[in-house]
C-alpha cells in the first residue's frame, strides 16, 4: 500500500476514536491543531492526542487498520483489556508503552462506569525510521527491523518520575498559533527521546531511583503531594508535612524524589505556576490576584518565576487571544 506520510498518524487514531464517539459522542477528545489547519498536523506530522472517556457502560470497541505507525502513549488514568493482532495486553493506569504498528486488527474493552484519561503521541513511520537510523548506520529500517514480520509490538514501563514535568508542560502550554505548534512539538520529541531511549537503546539516565519504599510509604507520599497541591497558598513545612501524612521527614524527601524525580518543594513551585497559568488562561483574575491565590506575596517573585518558566510576562500571556 503507497500513503502519504502526512496520512500515517492520522487514519489510526482516525478508526480509533470513530468506534468510540458513534458511544460515546467527541467531548473527550482534544487533537492538536497546527497552524495550516489541519487537525492534528504539524510540521514535523506528529500527532497529539487527549483524550477523557467516561464509559456509560460496559463496551467493546473494534477498530481495523491498515495503516503503519509508531506510538507514545500514556495512561493516567482507567483501565481495560485491549487485544491487537491476537495478542491480549492490559491498559495500565501510570503507565507508558511505546507501541509500533501496522496492518492490525483490534478490540478494547472498558467497564461501566471506567474514567480512561490517556496521552497519545503518533508519529510516522518514516520520521521514526529517519531519527533511528542516524543512531546507528546499521540500522536499516528501524521499524521493520523491531516489528518483524508481526503487525504489533509493544514495550512498556511506569511513567518515569523525571518526565512528569514535561508531560505537565505540554499539557499546560501557554502559546497559541505557530509557538503552540513549536512547542508542543519539542516536547512531544523529547517525550519521544527519553522514552525510546529507555526502551531500545537501553542507555536511561532517567530511569526512576531502585524502589525501596513500602506500599504503606508510597501511599503516604501520594497523600504528602495532595497535601501541598491543598494547601499551595499556605504550605506546610517539611517536618509539618511528614506529622501529617506519618511519615518521617528523612523518609519523605528521598521518597517524594523517588516517586517523582523532584523535591517536595520544586514539586509545589511547579504546581503554583501551572495553577496560575490556568487562572491566568480564564482572563477572570489579575496577575496579583492570580499570584496571591496560588501562594506569591512577592508580586516581583512571581513574575519572575513565570517568566523563566513559560517564557513569558504573566500580563502579556493574560492578555493573549485564546
Amino acid at each position: 500500500m503507497n500513503q502519504g506520510i502526512g496520512q500515517e498518524s492520522f487514519s489510526i487514531f482516525d478508526t480509533y476514536f470513530e468506534a468510540m464517539t458513534r458511544h460515546h459522542g467527541t467531548n473527550g477528545t482534544d487533537r492538536t491543531t497546527g497552524t495550516d489547519g489541519k487537525s492534528g498536523h504539524m510540521s514535523s506530522r506528529l500527532e497529539i492526542v487527549r483524550t477523557d472517556w467516561t464509559i456509560r457502560r460496559e463496551r467493546e470497541v473494534r477498530c481495523i487498520s491498515e495503516s503503519a505507525m509508531v506510538e507514545l502513549s500514556f495512561c493516567f488514568e482507567g483501565c481495560g483489556q485491549v487485544e491487537v493482532s491476537g495478542g491480549a495486553h492490559d491498559l495500565q493506569e501510570g503507565s507508558c508503552s511505546l507501541q509500533l504498528m501496522r496492518d492490525f486488527s483490534a478490540s478494547f474493552r472498558y467497564e461501566q462506569g471506567t474514567r480512561v484519561r490517556t496521552l497519545a503521541l503518533g508519529m510516522p513511520v518514516s520520521l521514526f525510521n529517519a531519527y533511528h537510523s542516524s543512531v546507528s548506520a546499521a540500522a536499516v529500517n528501524p521499524f521493520n527491523r523491531l516489528l518483524g514480520t508481526g503487525s504489533f509490538r509493544q514495550f512498556r514501563c511506569p511513567i518515569l518520575p523525571a518526565t512528569r514535568g514535561l508531560l505537565q508542560e505540554l499539557e499546560d502550554c501557554p502559546y497559541t498559533g505557530a509557538m503552540k505548534d513549536m512547542y508542543l512539538e519539542a516536547k512531544a520529541l523529547e517525550l519521544f527521546a527519553v522514552y525510546t531511549n529507555r526502551f531500545l537503546y537501553e542507555n536511561d539516565s532517567q530511569a526512576p531511583v531502585s524502589g525501596t519504599l513500602s506500599r504503606t510509604d508510597r501511599q503516604k507520599i501520594r497523600e504528602a503531594r495532595e497535601e501541598i497541591i491543598r494547601r499551595m497558598d499556605a504550605p506546610p513545612s517539611l517536618l509539618e508535612l511528614s506529622r501529617i501524612v506519618g511519615i518521617n521527614d528523612y523518609k519523605l524527601k528521598l521518597g517524594f524524589k523517588e516517586l517523582y524525580g523532584t523535591s517536595v518543594f520544586a514539586y509545589l513551585r511547579e504546581q503554583r505556576l501551572h495553577k496560575a497559568c490556568e487562572l491566568l488562561r480564564t482572563g477572570d483574575m489579575s496577575v496579583s490576584e492570580a499570584a496571591a491565590r496560588v501562594g506569591y506575596m512577592n508580586f516581583s517573585h512571581f513574575a519572575e518565576a513565570f517568566r523563566r518558566k513559560f517564557g513569558v510576562n504573566p500580563s502579556v500571556y493574560r492578555k493573549e487571544p485564546r
